[in-house]
């Protein structure tokens, strides 16, 4: 009886082991923060959006924004962003409403940009990453799950040769670490916070943050609007040419050939900029998150010698941005 005792208790410490093993695995895998979905897709930029567009409307996922990235007036180049939300996604990585902050890691974002080797490129944020960052490891199986069902989605409506290359900076733990890095929720910059935290306070205060976008003389653009009350958030993407130039142009610096000067459009994905407003307790909070580290999280790779070349820009940014939110919530 002992001998089938002990041989039970080791059957069921090795599957343990097996099960613990493998979480371990998922949660220190290293992950980029892009992934090209497809090279060599055929048909023109606009012809590939709106396929792209239809896939994610067949999935279920709704598609809330559309921008074309700005580059260098020399460059010939086209990339253009799709944003698109799925409501079980969403409802997941916020953990249905307990932990709102994590909106920061949504919503999805697909790129597709033209280069001079692989023709026209599909790519998107590597949900992933960024459901370990934004929401933690245990949401990371889920995560994967998504991200491929999507990537097979979009393949499938557009064609070219599918890839699994991720990219960006490459990371094993959950933060970028160094300089202008650190944790998260740590990196939030808190622009303002009022008492009361009911659905109608979140309506209210997105209200006035949304005027002030409209009204804003930065030359910021709204590109899309979450609304999530019920989960406890309601989410603004902004995003604005000069932005989008001077970061592509800093992730090219260490990539750029004579052929080839602006290959960092690959990070296009990294916009539009997110404004939350979103339940903290009792109290309606409106953040964003601080340029440095979200600058560190999407360009990390460009090189420290390209961050100190621009160390100006992060807080250029952080300072419009609470210009714009500030001057809409004195209405």
């Amino acid at each position: 009886m002992r001998f089938f005792e002990r041989k039970l208790l080791l059957t069921l410490s090795l599957g343990f082991l097996f099960v613990l093993i493998g979480s371990v695995n998922v949660f220190a895998a290293t992950y980029g923060v892009f992934t090209q979905v497809a090279v060599n897709v055929p048909g023109d930029i606009p012809s590939v959006v709106h396929k792209v567009k239809s896939a994610l409307n067949r999935a279920d996922w709704k598609v809330v924004g559309t921008t074309n990235i700005s580059l260098p007036k020399s460059d010939t180049h086209k990339a253009v962003v799709i944003a698109a939300t799925n409501d079980v996604y969403d409802k997941y990585m916020v953990d249905n409403g307990n932990n709102p902050a994590a909106a920061f890691g949504l919503p999805l974002r697909v790129e597709v940009y033209t280069t001079p080797t692989q023709g026209t490129v599909v790519s998107m944020l590597n949900l992933p990453a960024l459901a370990r960052t934004f929401s933690g490891d245990s949401y990371v199986d889920y995560a994967i799950k998504v991200n491929d069902m999507l990537k097979h989605t979009i393949t499938d409506a557009v064609g070219g040769t599918p890839s699994d290359l991720q990219y960006g900076p490459m990371r094993s733990g959950r933060f970028p670490g160094g300089i202008g890095g650190g944790s998260f929720p740590g990196s939030i910059d808190q622009i303002s916070n009022y008492s009361g935290s009911t659905n109608s306070n979140l309506r209210g205060v997105a209200k006035l943050i949304e005027a002030g976008i409209g009204r804003n003389n930065g030359r910021w653009r709204l590109v899309y609007e979450i609304s999530r009350p019920p989960l406890g958030f309601i989410e603004f993407g902004v995003t604005r040419n000069s932005t989008e130039r001077h970061s592509i142009e800093i992730d090219s610096g260490a990539r750029a050939t004579s052929t080839y000067k602006t290959p960092g459009i690959d990070h296009g994905a990294s916009f539009p900029i997110e404004i939350l407003v979103y339940r903290d307790g009792n109290y309606t909070d409106v953040s964003i998150l601080g340029e440095m580290w979200r600058m560190k999280y999407y360009f990390a790779d460009a090189g420290m010698l390209a961050f100190m070349t621009h160390m100006g820009m992060p807080g250029s940014v952080q300072g419009s941005l609470k210009n714009m939110i500030l001057y809409g919530l004195a209405y």
